[in-house]
């Protein structure tokens, strides 16, 4: 069954967040995902998040192998340089976590 990681942010550096796009779908791309949501949003209750972004991966462990990898994890320090927000993992509905 597939999983998801899904990103929440608000952005706080706005001349740096076009880098994030080019330097992520390849490295989703590598671990068979992809980019099925990537915009902003209206938040009708709750978080003040304005930004989401969901991969999809073909199953619940390429998902976590992806956000696991090398290459994520260095991703990671740009995106926490320039978003605020939440990652959370979500297996697709059925799966078992």
């Amino acid at each position: 069954m597939s999983g998801y990681i899904i990103y929440h942010y608000n952005i706080i550096d706005e001349k740096r967040i076009d880098q994030l796009g080019p330097l992520s779908l390849p490295i989703v791309e590598k671990y068979s995902g992809k980019l099925v949501v990537g915009s902003g949003v209206r938040v009708l209750e709750g978080s003040p998040y304005t930004n989401m972004v969901i991969y999809k991966f073909k199953s619940i462990e390429s998902a976590k192998v992806f956000y696991e990898s090398k290459e994520a994890q260095e991703l990671s320090k740009l995106r926490n340089e320039i978003t605020e927000g939440i990652v959370v993992f979500v297996p697709e509905y059925g799966a078992e976590q």
